[in-house]
C-alpha cells in the first residue's frame, strides 16, 4: 500500500444541497465541517425530491444553474476549476429520465443499445468541464481519464469533475457516511475480503468472474484474508461472513443471503460492490436492490449503475481497487480512473475524499502502538498474509505468530496460527488455536468458523 501525494483536500470540493430540503443542507453543512469545505463552496438549488428528474428539469434547474453558479464563485468555468470534486447530498435526484424527443444528430445512426439517453445525475455532472463542448445526450461519451495512474491528472483540466454523493435510506445515514470515512482514515481499514463469483468458465459473462479473480488476488497480495466462494449463487444466510472489510460480488436484483440478515459485520471504513444492471436504482431504499440495504448495515464506500449499463461500461473493478489499495487513491480517484463511461449509469455513494490507504506502513504501525489500538492485531496479520503472498515459507509465518507477544489474546491472529498450522497436516494444534480464538473472539460469525473449523481439526487428529 503506497504512500500517495495528500491530494482532494476541503478546498478542492464543492457541495450541492438540495434547498427544499432542510435535511440536504444539514448534510452540506456537516460535511464542510469535518472536511474543510469552504462556505462559499456549498451551492443550493431548489429540486425536486424524488429519485428520477426529467431531461429538461435536469439541463434547466441542475446542470446549467449549477455551472453558472460554479462559474460565478470561480470555482468550474469550463476546463479552469480550483476544485475537482463535487459531492451531491441526500435529497439531489438519482437518475435523469429517458427522452425520446432529443433528436439529436447522430442518434439514429448509433446502434440501437447506444440510443439510449436516460442516465445517472452524477455521471452527467462529470461532464461539467466539457459543458461548452455541447456534448451529445445518446449513449456514453468516453472517460478521459480511465485508467489513468496520475492521481493529479485526473481533474476538469483533463475532462472531468469527480461527482459522488451522500446517500441513503435516510439523511442520517447518508450524513454518517462522512462520519466512517473518517474515523477509518483515522483507524485504517481493517479486516476481510469477500469476493463471490457465479462458476461462470465459458460465455460472454465469464468476463465478470474474470473481473472477480482478479480482484481477490488483488485483495490477496495485499494481506487482506480472502474468500472467494465459486458457486452460481449468492452468500447465502449463515454465511461465516465476519469482519467484512470488503465485498465483491453478482449477480441477484435485490439484497439477499447472508446481506439480508439483520445484522452484517461491515468493519469500519467497509468498501462493499454487488454488480447488478440496477443495483443502484433505488439507493434510498433499506431494503430494495443492494445500495441502499448496504448503507444500512454499515458500508461507508459502495457504487453501482442507476439503468442498464452493460457488464463492459461497469467499473472495471480490479482496477478499481488497484488504484485504491495499491496506489493510495481516493474513493473518488479511484472510481473515475476505473470507470470507462461519462455520461452513463453510475454512481458512487460515500465520501469521494475518502481515502484509506494514504499512509506508509510504517507510520500506520506507529499510529496504531502508540494509541494501543486493538486495531494492531490486523496489522499483524496483514504483515504476516503479505509475507506469505510473496513467498514466504509457512513455518517461518507460524514460528512468528508464535512469539509474537500479541498471538495469545488475539482472536484475528489465532485463527491465522490454526489455519497455518492445520495447512501443514498439526491437526491438534490447530484444534487447540481454533480454541483459543474461540475464547477471545466477540463475533459471532467468526465464532461459527472457528467452531466448525475446530471440529474439523478434531476429527483429523489422531
Amino acid at each position: 500500500m503506497a504512500q500517495c501525494v495528500a491530494l482532494g483536500q476541503g478546498g478542492s470540493v464543492a457541495v450541492l444541497f438540495n434547498s427544499t430540503l432542510p435535511e440536504s443542507k444539514a448534510i452540506a453543512e456537516h460535511y464542510a465541517k469535518l472536511r474543510g469545505v469552504p462556505a462559499g463552496h456549498l451551492i443550493g438549488l431548489p429540486l425536486s425530491d424524488g429519485h428520477t428528474i426529467s431531461r429538461r428539469e435536469f439541463t434547466t434547474k441542475l446542470e446549467q444553474p449549477l455551472a453558472a453558479e460554479l462559474a460565478k464563485r470561480k470555482l468550474l468555468d469550463g476546463k479552469t476549476a480550483s476544485i475537482r470534486y463535487l459531492v451531491l447530498c441526500w435529497g439531489v435526484p438519482i437518475r435523469v429520465d429517458k427522452d425520446n424527443s432529443l433528436n439529436e444528430d447522430g442518434r439514429s445512426q448509433a446502434a440501437p443499445p447506444l440510443r439510449r439517453n436516460e442516465a445517472s445525475v452524477d455521471s452527467e455532472l462529470a461532464m461539467l468541464p466539457q459543458l461548452g463542448q455541447a456534448p451529445k445526450r445518446f449513449g456514453f461519451v468516453s472517460n478521459p481519464v480511465f485508467r489513468q495512474a496520475d492521481a493529479q491528472q485526473i481533474s476538469p483540466a483533463n475532462g472531468v469533475l469527480m461527482v459522488a454523493r451522500l446517500g441513503g435510506p435516510s439523511a442520517e445515514l447518508a450524513k454518517r457516511l462522512v462520519d466512517r470515512a473518517v474515523d477509518a482514515e483515522s483507524s485504517g481499514l481493517w479486516g476481510r475480503a469477500y469476493i463471490d463469483l457465479r462458476g461462470i468458465s465459458v460465455g460472454q459473462f465469464k468476463v465478470g468472474d474474470d473481473r472477480l479473480r482478479k480482484v481477490a488476488e488483488i485483495m490477496r497480495r495485499s494481506g487482506f484474508a480472502t474468500v472467494v466462494d465459486e458457486k452460481p449463487e449468492t452468500l447465502p444466510v449463515g454465511f461465516p461472513a465476519s469482519h467484512i472489510a470488503f465485498y465483491a460480488g453478482w449477480y441477484g436484483i435485490n439484497v439477499e443471503g447472508v446481506f439480508a440478515e439483520s445484522t452484517v459485520e461491515f468493519m469500519p471504513g467497509a468498501i462493499a460492490y454487488h454488480l447488478h444492471s440496477f443495483n443502484g436504482s433505488m439507493i434510498r431504499d433499506a431494503h430494495a436492490r443492494w445500495i441502499g440495504p448496504f448503507i444500512n448495515k454499515g458500508v461507508t464506500a459502495t457504487f453501482g449503475t442507476v439503468y442498464e449499463p452493460y457488464l463492459e461500461l461497469t467499473p472495471d473493478l480490479p482496477l478499481f481497487f488497484s488504484r485504491l489499495i495499491s496506489d493510495g487513491f481516493t474513493f473518488g480517484e479511484a472510481g473515475y480512473a476505473s470507470s470507462r463511461a461519462l455520461s452513463w449509469q453510475t454512481v458512487f455513494v460515500g465520501d469521494p475524499l475518502y481515502r484509506p490507504f494514504g499512509k506508509s506502513p510504517e507510520e500506520v504501525k506507529a499510529k496504531l502502538e502508540q494509541q494501543n489500538s486493538p486495531m494492531l492485531e490486523w496489522f499483524h496479520l496483514l504483515s504476516v498474509n503479505q509475507g506469505l503472498a510473496n513467498g514466504a515459507p509457512a513455518k517461518a509465518a507460524i514460528e512468528h505468530l508464535q512469539q509474537l507477544p500479541g498471538t495469545k489474546g488475539s482472536s484475528v491472529l489465532q485463527e491465522k496460527l490454526g489455519e497455518l498450522l492445520a495447512a501443514s497436516g498439526q491437526a491438534e494444534a490447530a484444534s487447540a488455536a481454533y480454541s483459543a480464538a474461540l475464547k477471545s473472539s466477540t463475533s459471532p460469525k467468526q465464532k461459527q468458523r472457528l467452531t466448525e473449523e475446530q471440529v474439523r481439526q478434531q476429527k483429523q487428529a489422531p
